[in-house]
């Protein structure tokens, strides 16, 4: 069942109770389903910062494993009510942070569908804000607006 999908992902940051305007990108990928879970995989661009980095997202009930590999390889765990521990590498080096993931929803199904994650990341014990991503995957043939 791999096929080719439009992606389009909605990424929200609140910190220190700023809301800052909401980033939205729209990209080519892969989805497909695999012993129970659905697999959401692309290649970051120039506009991400993370050029040269594929993101690989498998989604299971209630928990999402983020995998970046290449230049900026970095795993995040987003398990509804669970705090996890993952190492983020920058230009500027690894950081150690705590993500708290608070809710995971997802409409997937093997045409595609949404998936809604909303979590806090913490750095060295101090909270930097909330964050909510929205993924929309839709069959390439059918291509994605963002609703």
């Amino acid at each position: 069942m791999k096929k080719d999908v439009i992606i389009s992902i909605k990424g929200l940051q609140q910190s220190q109770g700023e809301t800052q305007d909401p980033i939205t990108l729209v990209t080519a990928g892969r989805y497909y389903r695999k012993n129970g879970s659905y697999y959401i995989s692309y290649e970051e661009t120039e506009l991400t910062g993370l050029e040269g980095t594929r993101t690989t997202l498998r989604i299971k009930p209630n928990a999402v494993r983020l995998v970046r590999t290449g230049l900026y390889p970095s795993e995040l765990v987003f398990e509804q009510g669970k705090r996890h521990m993952s190492l983020y590498h920058t230009d500027y080096g690894d950081l150690s942070i705590v993500v708290s993931t608070q809710h995971i929803s997802s409409t997937l199904t093997d045409d595609g569908g949404e998936l809604d994650v909303k979590y806090t990341v913490e750095v060295a014990n101090t909270p930097v804000g909330v964050n909510h991503l929205i993924l929309n995957i839709k069959n390439a043939e059918e291509g994605a607006i963002y609703q």
